[in-house]
């Protein structure tokens, strides 16, 4: 093993460090603690938080008999969800914009007065529709036409 002396003092130091050994166990482990609460920091919920985390798709929560759907607008130009699956009926679909994105609104194209007006970050909308026939959906944001997505009535 390569030592050397410090400078000013007769203490030798080990190669690789003037740690002792003994302490190599106690810093493994407490690294180890560390990574594990680190790990368990990231579980939880799993509501989207960013233009990083898109929801693909969803069920609605029924309210009141209604299908309740929450949906956001991203900074990403995306839906999140983009697919709302839902029954035949009453559906509500609230939108939010997330912070960092640009304005955007909800148009199911198809769906006579199926369409919010523009939501932004402090001020989201919601739309109240009835849909009876099964099929797929298109709804999309004016403002940014490849944002899209799809409801699918079974």
């Amino acid at each position: 093993m390569n030592a050397m002396t410090c400078p000013g003092t007769t203490r030798r130091l080990r190669a690789g460090g003037d740690r002792p050994r003994r302490h190599g166990k106690a810093i493994i482990a407490a690294l180890a603690v560390i990574f594990a609460v680190l790990g368990l920091a990231g579980c939880g919920s799993s509501a989207p938080t960013s233009s990083s985390t898109v929801v693909t798709s969803a069920t609605p929560k029924i309210e009141n008999g209604v299908q309740v759907f929450n949906v956001v607008g991203t900074a990403a130009l995306k839906f999140s969800p983009s697919t709302l699956i839902a029954g035949p009926g009453k559906i509500t679909v609230n939108l939010t914009v997330e912070s960092g994105s640009p304005p955007h609104n909800l148009v199911v194209e198809s769906i006579s007065g199926a369409r919010t007006d523009f939501a932004s970050v402090d001020r989201p909308r919601s739309v109240t529709f009835t849909v009876d026939k099964p099929g797929n959906y298109r709804f999309v944001c004016t403002i940014h036409p490849s944002m899209q997505g799809t409801l699918t009535i079974s």
